[in-house]
């Protein structure tokens, strides 16, 4: 199944600043992101973020935040679990999310499984999802495979969103695909 920037929803987990220094490649990681937040602009899918605890792990880093559409703090590692993100979802229904974030085996795990669980479709952009350690991230990796999400690099998604070479994103992300990394 293909994703569409008309029916997608892009929500970033827990980016923030006091959390990204401990994720293993977590240059690399921030830069995928980057690269997914904007070519989700250039295709006008809306940018969410979720940020646990943010008194503690600090808001979401700085880079990614002009690009952000709407913040939801959380204190559940599944952000799906949380009523207010709920509530926020209950307008999106019938869009796929694809998920990014930090960690990969605990809060984005979470949230992918809990909103699955919830009817949600959900994509997984791998590529821009990190943990502190690469052996908790496969072991992520491997559980959502298990369970039946859909794995997605950033520019399989970038690009299903920008459909055609002709289409007014495609320029921006094809020049953001060039600059990443």
């Amino acid at each position: 199944m293909l994703l569409s920037a008309e029916n997608s929803l892009l929500l970033l987990i827990d980016y923030q600043t006091k959390l990204m220094p401990a994720i293993a490649e977590g240059a690399r990681v921030l830069n995928r992101a980057r690269l997914l937040t904007d070519a989700a602009q250039a295709c006008g899918v809306p940018i969410w973020a979720t940020e646990q605890y943010p008194h503690g792990l600090g808001e979401t880093v700085p880079d990614l935040i002009p690009l952000i559409t709407r913040r939801l703090t959380k204190t559940h590692f599944n952000a799906a679990t949380e009523a207010h993100v709920q509530d926020a979802l209950a307008l999106w229904q019938g869009r796929r999310i694809v998920l990014a974030g930090c960690e990969a085996h605990v809060c984005l795990l979470q949230t992918a499984l809990g909103l699955k669980s919830q009817g949600w479709a959900v994509s997984v952009a791998l590529d821009a999802c990190g943990s502190r350690h690469l052996d908790d991230k496969a072991l992520a990796r491997d559980r959502l495979i298990h369970a039946g999400l859909p794995l997605i690099s950033v520019e399989m998604a970038a690009f299903e969103w920008a459909e055609h070479k002709d289409s007014a994103a495609f320029k921006a992300v094809l020049g953001a695909v060039k600059h990443a990394d």
